[in-house]
């Protein structure tokens, strides 16, 4: 297997944030600057579990990703020849990973690596997936856990900063997935995935998104009203610019017909939106 073959079933791009959202719940505890050790572990930890649950989810839908265009090149890196071995690798890689928590930072932080582990892999992959048009909100519960695991990294205690994290994450990632969803909303139904634009419409799943995007800006200001949500100065400037142009994003498809094209657009602004944020979020104990 190729190395860029890798790093397209183990999903590399959403382990990248995986990762920014457990530096950033790391950093939201005061004394982190004192333990940046700890996020060596924490990273080797984080990545290999993450990459892991990429890895099981594209062996159990196997046989669904070849029926859509965006994953159809997947059945040329996993098939049926060696499904078993990636597997087992990718078995190991989670064994390695929760082994290094356990080792190196501690068994607290530890379960909630694992925790993004199941919620990804048992409850959105295997549960949710295929069953409702929930899926995506409810599993999108596996990406808010790298925050609390990055907060208790150092004295296995959770910060309220580190909560908010999670929950900015959890309300994310709807917007996310269903601006992505739509614009590939003919993959989800020819491989009878219930997406929410798949199950509702375009029409009716772009209210939604805006719906969710709308409760998504409002949970990125908080910390404007509550002090005890410690963000720093660089947040408080990129949040408002940064929810601007999101409100912006989802509210195109109304004035232009509904076209997929900007949907595209906004499900690409989302991940530079998250990112921002978090990059934001690491100066909470500099500025």
């Amino acid at each position: 297997m190729k190395i860029n073959e890798f790093l397209k079933i183990s999903k590399f791009e959403i382990t990248f944030l995986v990762d920014m959202v457990a530096v950033a719940g790391f950093l939201s505890v005061k004394s982190s600057l004192n333990h940046f050790i700890l996020l060596i572990p924490l990273l080797l930890a984080g990545t290999l579990a993450s990459m892991s649950a990429s890895i099981f989810n594209n062996v159990y839908d196997m046989d669904i990703d070849k029926k859509m265009k965006r994953t159809s090149s997947r059945e040329s890196i996993i098939n049926s020849k060696n499904f078993k071995t990636i597997s087992e690798i990718s078995g190991f890689m989670l064994l390695a990973a929760l082994i290094i928590g356990i080792v190196f930072i501690n068994v607290i932080s530890t379960i909630f690596i694992f925790a993004g582990f199941v919620s990804y892999v048992a409850l959105y992959t295997m549960l949710l997936k295929r069953r409702t048009s929930w899926n995506i909100v409810i599993g999108g519960i596996a990406g808010s856990f790298p925050a609390l695991a990055g907060s208790t990294a150092i004295f296995g205690n959770i910060t309220i900063t580190s909560i908010f994290i999670a929950s900015l994450v959890f309300m994310w990632t709807p917007t996310h997935f269903w601006t992505l969803a739509t614009n590939n909303v003919d993959d989800y139904t020819a491989a009878g995935i219930p997406m929410l634009p798949s199950k509702i419409g375009i029409k009716r799943g772009a209210f939604w998104i805006l719906v969710n995007t709308v409760v998504l800006v409002s949970l990125s200001i908080l910390p404007f009203f509550f002090r005890e949500i410690k963000v720093g100065l660089p947040y408080y400037v990129l949040a408002i610019v940064l929810d601007a142009y999101l409100l912006y994003s989802v509210l195109q498809p109304f004035t232009h017909n509904y076209a997929k094209t900007y949907f595209k657009k906004a499900f690409h602004f989302s991940n530079i939106y998250l990112l921002l944020l978090l990059i934001a979020l690491f100066f909470v104990n500099v500025v």
